[in-house]
């Protein structure tokens, strides 16, 4: 069966459309309480209610909004189909935070994800002639059960890059590495691939970039060079015009 957790996004606010709750209750006391809050919600398509139901500590402006669209026009027309509410257990493999929220070739811009609750366990919405299931991550605030949601923090660091200047015919191969928290991670380069991958992290340790065409283009003077940006704007290595094959290495000196 798949699965999909259900999360809060971050970005489109969608108005929410659907009946409303008008009595306000206290937060569940149980994970059986919010279960059973969460089926009559769903049921009754009360969309106030479920979005009540869940921890709001941490979330940006106009999140509310988002999740009762989300609720509206993703997730109330299965209602209908509903059979019924479940608790689950954590599976072994659920990530309690997220590595970065840029797709990988974008790199990684210290952002992270994780949830504004510990996560203790899944509610599980099953639904009929579905081979999905919406599972949402719910925790304990105090003596009060809500359903987390991620939320987005940065992580210490700066900006990181490796900027190769070329006309669009030259070709060249390379890697270069940076280090984050003690950790050291390397991103490979070339002219097909990663040529706008980011880091984030401490400072770049070292970059090797190697020309493999010095081919001439009509009209143009023959150019080849890299940069090496740290926080955005700073360049801590310049290659200088690269006119031949031989590889350009860039190691970073131990007292900078």
């Amino acid at each position: 069966m798949g699965r999909r957790f259900f999360v809060t996004s971050f970005g489109l606010v969608i108005l929410a459309c659907g009946s409303i709750s008008i009595f306000a209750k206290d937060a569940p006391k149980s994970a059986e309480q919010l279960r059973s809050e969460v089926e009559s919600a769903f049921k009754a398509k009360d969309i106030t209610a479920i979005v009540s139901l869940f921890c709001w500590d941490g979330t940006e402006k106009g999140s509310k909004e988002m999740m009762s669209g989300i609720m509206a026009y993703e997730t109330m027309p299965k209602a209908t189909n509903m059979t019924s509410v479940t608790l689950s257990p954590l599976p072994t493999n659920f990530q309690t935070t997220v590595s970065s929220f840029l797709p990988d070739w974008e790199g990684d811009d210290g952002r992270r994800g994780k949830y504004n609750i510990p996560v203790i366990g899944l509610i599980r919405l099953n639904f009929q002639n579905d081979k999905s299931s919406e599972e949402m991550p719910y925790g304990k605030k105090g003596n009060d059960f809500y359903i987390a949601q991620l939320i987005s923090y940065q992580i210490p660091g700066k900006y990181l890059k490796v900027d190769v200047n070329k006309l669009r015919v030259q070709t060249y191969t390379g890697y270069w590495v940076y280090v984050q928290s003690g950790r050291e991670i390397s991103i490979p380069i070339n002219d097909h691939t990663n040529e706008q991958k980011s880091g984030w992290g401490d400072y770049v340790k070292y970059c090797f970039v190697q020309r493999t065409d010095t081919n001439e283009v009509p009209g143009f003077s023959p150019w080849f060079s890299y940069n090496i940006i740290e926080d955005v704007t700073n360049v801590v290595f310049d290659s200088g015009q690269i006119t031949n094959e031989n590889p350009v290495i860039y190691e970073r000196n131990r007292s900078q």
